[in-house]
Parts: C-alpha cells; structure tokens; sequence
C-alpha cells in the first residue's frame, strides 16, 4: 500500500517538472489540483523551471553551433543557385521574398520592443522555455549571465504564480 502511494506521489511530481521544463504556464495549477502545497508547488515548479532552462540552453547552443558550422554556407548556397535558375528559367523581374508568418511577426516584435527584458521576462509564461531560451540565445548570445537572467525569470515567475493561484 505505501509503496503504491510512494510511486503515485512520485509519479505527480515529475509530471510537473516535466511540464514546467517545457510549457511553465500549466504547471503550477496543476500542480494546485494535485494538492501539493504553497511550498511544493513553488519548490517543484522551480526546480523544473529552471533544469528546463539548463537543458534547452545547452542544447540551442548546440544545435546553433552545428548549423552556423556546417549548413549556414550551405543552405544560403543553394537558396541562391535555386533562384538564380528560376529567374533565369522563367525570366522572373521579382526578387523571391521571405514569408513571414504570425508567429515570426510576433517574435520580431517582442526582440524589437522589449530586447533582451522582454525576452527573458516572457520566457516561462508566454513564449514557452524552449523557444525563449532558443530566441534569447540566438539573438544575445555574447550577453553574460544569460543563462543565470533566464533562470531567474522562472524563479520569479514561480513565486508570483504559486502566489497568486495560492491566494485564490
């Protein structure tokens, strides 16, 4: 019987570290609804928060040091020799232009307006971890304690979510 409760409770708590790596906003009320505490809740969310923050900055940082070494050339490259044979096949007078999505737009916007802030604040609620951690190292990489600012977002954004789902 303790054992089944043991492997229950542990089972609760990594489903929120799990979720508050990846998409903080839903982690501490669900966390709430399983009936952790204040403390708990604050502590796991934390702690899941920020070990998502540490993963996916050293795997972004990866994945861009692969593509800026072996594809960037190589990618541009080959954009270009393709439009060059459609320009020169179909006799095109237009340049092919990028296509901007919603999400591009919104993401230009927020680097635009709010900088390296507005990034690092709105990473654990808004953006997602992943994605803000990916964005804030892409575009300020050479910024120091990057890693520590974007952890320190979570910690924060753990206390006043905790605080404010406790409250109601």
């Amino acid at each position: 019987m303790f054992s089944q409760i043991a492997t229950h409770s542990i089972l609760k708590y990594l489903l929120i570290l799990a979720v508050s790596s990846v998409k903080f906003l839903f982690a501490p009320p669900l966390s709430f609804e399983f009936g952790f505490t204040f403390l708990q809740t604050w502590l796991v969310t934390t702690l899941g928060g920020v070990a998502g923050v540490v993963f996916f900055f050293y795997l972004s940082k990866g994945i861009l040091a692969l593509y800026f070494r072996y594809l960037s050339g190589h990618i541009s490259l080959s954009y270009a020799k393709i439009r060059t044979v459609v320009w020169n096949r179909y006799q095109l007078p237009v340049a092919a232009t990028k296509i901007f999505t919603y999400r591009n737009k919104s993401i230009v916007k927020i680097r635009r307006r709010y900088g390296l802030a507005g990034i690092i604040i709105l990473t654990p609620v808004i953006l997602s971890i992943p994605l803000g951690t990916f964005l804030a190292l892409k575009y300020y990489s050479r910024q120091k304690n990057l890693l520590a600012y974007l952890s320190l977002s979570v910690i924060v954004w753990s206390l006043v979510m905790s605080s404010a789902i406790s409250i109601f």
